[in-house]
């Protein structure tokens, strides 16, 4: 993953410089993207160039993922819920238009939500769309076969919106990549190479004042090494890529180098609930209880994460989610009782000092992790000599990230270190990680409840948060399953895990802050990273 010192020369050569030889404001933005870039800004794929979602497409409403902030109105000013959840109409701004001068309108969000119904490559939320109905130019109802109260954000945060009077003549919409983009968003394409591609104002935005920061330039490097050689070189304003001891390496050298985290993961070891030692609630408790956070962040991950709840949210975002008895709490050590817990269910001390299941299985587990991932490689290492005092054996293995991916998915693994990620509310990350109906058999894939954990009680706390709006009744949902998960581990808690976002003041300022994370300052994050750009402002 870390490449040569050709790649930060090669920036200098191509003319990523910070500013453009004109005066204007250019930033030059680094995402993480290594070698030839691909001219794809199809807002529906999951690999394009992340302009595309933000940017260039907006959705109708922005649903802050860094804080528990309302919805914000974009397309659309506002909305309004049927009485059961089965329809939602949306109020659209008037005086939008798209970047080819184009009147945007009722029919574009229709045509939208449309072509997500009949094409199930792009419904990637699964949203059950019935049918989209267009009263005027300014109202759009979507009706849906069930209530979607809980799915509000893959609706009105998550489907950016497309121009029917380009993409009716596209044929297939999962694949066209969409290489001229029209978009409502504040940046249009202007330019495109395989080393970078320049984004620039759009002047006829709708929203007043904005964006200032006249275009900014997406490049291409060769891995974190030479990133860092560029950002510690000041050709590069905008990134996320890790940088051990950030304060010392980067902050210090210049008064308009800053950072700020924000808590977007929960890094977990993924327990295969469905077969073998880790099946036995008794061992996920004591992996638990095991391993020391504190070290693990400090050794591995440069000191940026914290201990994670135990209840699985994101803190302090979802305090308000929590039950009272999980409040303000975190995940404990305790290797006594880890000990005890295995003691109880029948485990015995083996003559090395490993565990021995009831049956005589030596409790010697295997983690997996890609390979070349090196804060999770150097994480494995040190939970494998921490787990070593609690009488389990752990065991790293590397593999490719193709062999990650599809032994994650088909259940063919004892552990796996990985991050579990949700959305603006509990919900999602509940719905997609623990929910029954996202599993699936060892040998299936499973999507994406890798850990193949199957509760009743649950299941039944998740349909009533689907099925209501009552944030009563939501409260009680999501504090009796909260008790079930962290009973029952199935997926070890190892860290919350921040993202790490550099940034320059040198000549823009109204960048996302930890006293102010009005959007997720990560580059590459979408659509926050449109959020972001509109709202900067260059000095004078």
């Amino acid at each position: 993953m870390l490449g040569g010192l050709g790649a930060g020369a090669a920036l200098v050569a191509t003319g990523c410089s910070a500013v453009d030889s004109g005066g204007d404001t250019t930033l030059t933005v680094y995402t993480g993207k290594s070698g030839r870039l691909t001219k794809n800004f199809n807002p529906f794929s999951a690999t394009s160039n992340p302009p595309a979602r933000g940017m260039l497409h907006e959705p109708l409403m922005f649903f802050n993922q860094a804080r528990d902030d309302a919805p914000t109105p974009q397309l659309a000013t506002g909305y309004e819920w049927a009485p059961d959840g089965t329809s939602i109409t949306f109020t659209l701004r008037e005086g939008v238009s798209w970047s080819d001068g184009t009147s945007f309108d009722s029919a574009d969000v229709a045509f939208t939500f449309d072509l997500i119904r009949r094409t199930p490559a792009i419904n990637t939320a699964a949203l059950p769309i019935a049918g989209v109905r267009t009263p005027d130019a300014r109202t759009v109802t979507i009706d849906f076969t069930r209530a979607v109260f809980a799915d509000l954000w893959y609706i009105a945060g998550y489907t950016f919106v497309v121009p029917e009077h380009v993409w009716s003549e596209v044929d297939d919409p999962a694949t066209f990549p969409n290489p001229e983009p029209v978009g409502t968003g504040g940046y249009v394409l202007e330019s495109f190479s395989p080393q970078s591609y320049v984004m620039t104002r759009n002047p006829d935005y709708w929203e007043p004042g904005k964006p200032e920061v006249p275009s900014l330039r997406y490049i291409s490097l060769n891995g974190n090494q030479a990133a860092t050689k560029a950002l510690l070189a000041g050709k590069i304003d905008w990134t996320q890529i890790y940088i051990p001891r950030v304060e010392g390496t980067y902050v210090s050298q210049d008064e308009d180098n800053a950072y700020v985290t924000t808590p977007l993961y929960l890094t977990v070891m993924i327990a295969n609930n469905d077969r073998g030692l880790t099946a036995d609630r008794a061992v996920r408790q004591a992996l638990a209880l095991g391993i020391d956070r504190e070290q693990i962040n400090e050794l591995a991950f440069g000191g940026y994460n914290e201990a994670p709840s135990p209840a699985m949210l994101l803190l302090p975002r979802d305090e308000a989610h929590t039950a009272p008895e999980f409040r303000g709490r975190r995940v404990d050590t305790d290797r006594n009782r880890a000990r005890r817990i295995l003691t109880e269910a029948g485990y015995r001390r083996g003559p090395d000092g490993i565990f021995v299941s009831p049956s005589g299985e030596r409790l010697s587990l295997t983690v997996k992790m890609v390979s070349g991932y090196t804060d999770y490689i150097s994480a494995a290492a040190v939970m494998r000599r921490q787990l070593s005092e609690v009488g389990v054996e752990l065991n790293p293995e590397e593999v490719s990230y193709a062999a990650f991916t599809a032994e994650r998915n088909n259940g063919e693994f004892e552990l796996a270190l990985d991050n579990l990620y949700g959305g603006p509310i509990p919900y999602y990350l509940y719905n997609r990680f623990y929910n029954s109906e996202n599993t699936a058999p060892v040998g299936q894939q499973a999507n994406p409840n890798y850990a193949r954990f199957r509760d009743e009680t649950v299941d039944a706390a998740l349909a009533r948060i689907a099925s209501t709006r009552d944030e009563e009744i939501r409260r009680e949902a999501y504090a009796e399953l909260q008790r079930v998960i962290a009973e029952e581990v199935p997926y070890v808690p190892v860290l919350q895990s921040n993202s790490l976002t550099e940034y320059s003041t040198a000549r823009v300022t109204g960048w996302p802050t930890e006293d102010d994370r009005y959007a997720v300052p990560d580059a590459q994050f979408v659509p926050d990273l449109g959020i972001v750009a509109k709202n900067l402002r260059v000095r004078k």
